[in-house]
Order: structure tokens, then sequence, then C-alpha cells
């Protein structure tokens, strides 16, 4: 995005739990120098535990955006390979489908280049598993969608 005039992006992993990921964002969000546009966004997973969804979403409040995954964030990326709408058992099984798809993958790896083509395929078949049942825990559902959406409105709309 950096390279074709788009925003600017800070992605930090601070390597906690998931609720604490929030509870980060928001001490940056209040400390960080953020304009009154700018967007703070988690990509966190459910791991198919409606509590600990539940717990980041009343962490996250109305100041931080989400992109959640159910079960994974792996199920975004199968979905620039393949439209999927059965339900996954684990997390592992995700990963399973994803390596079908995309033989060789291996979270390690995980390059852009593989999945750049798959972008606009993930993000219609994302907007159509949420809009079938409005549940941030629907197996499988992401979110992730909204991010990259909100990504490419505050680059002028450009790919």
């Amino acid at each position: 995005m950096r390279t074709r005039g788009g925003p600017v992006l800070d992605v930090i992993n601070p390597r906690v739990d998931h609720v604490n990921v929030v509870v980060e964002a928001h001490r940056r969000r209040c400390l960080d120098d953020y304009d009154d546009g700018d967007e703070v966004w988690c990509v966190l997973d459910t791991e198919l535990d409606r509590g600990l969804a539940d717990r980041i979403l009343a962490k996250a409040g109305g100041a931080i955006r989400l992109a959640l995954s159910t079960p994974c964030f792996d199920f975004w990326l199968l979905l620039h390979r393949e439209d999927r709408r059965a339900p996954f058992q684990t997390a592992g099984d995700v990963e399973k489908a994803l390596k079908r798809a995309l033989p060789g993958w291996s979270k390690g790896s995980t390059k852009f280049a593989d999945f750049r083509d798959g972008v606009d395929d993930a993000c219609r078949r994302a907007r159509a598993v949420a809009s079938e049942k409005k549940d941030h825990m629907r197996n499988p559902s992401t979110s992730v969608w909204r991010l990259v959406e909100a990504i490419r409105g505050s680059a002028g709309g450009g790919r």
C-alpha cells in the first residue's frame, strides 16, 4: 500500500493473549499520535470460543475495530482460493484445507504473493458468509474483508 501512495499501515504484534491485544490497542490509541480519521484494528481469531469472542468485543468497545475470524485467520486465507461454508471442527482443520488448496503452504511461509490474486474473491466470499447470519461466531466466518475495504477506502478506492 505504501508504494502506491496508500494509507500508512502500522502493524504491531504485542505478543499477548487476545483480550490484551485489544487492551494494548486502546493504550496505543490513547497515547500515540493518531489523527481523528485514523482507525485502529485488531485482527484476531475466535478459536471457536464464544466467551473469548465476547470478551474481545466488550474490550474493543467503539474505539477499536475488529476483524474476527472463526475459527481462525487461516479461513480468510482459504477464501482466497475457494468458497467454503461448511463448519470446521478445529482451527487445525482449516489449516489442512488451506494446505490442500495451496500445496506447500505453511503458517511460517505465508506470503501475500500467494494470495494477492484472490483478494477480491475472498472479500466477496466473506461478505456472502457474513450476510447469511450476523454472528461473529458463525463457523466459518471472517470480517477481515471489512479491514480490506477500510484500507482500500482510505487509499482513495485504489487496489
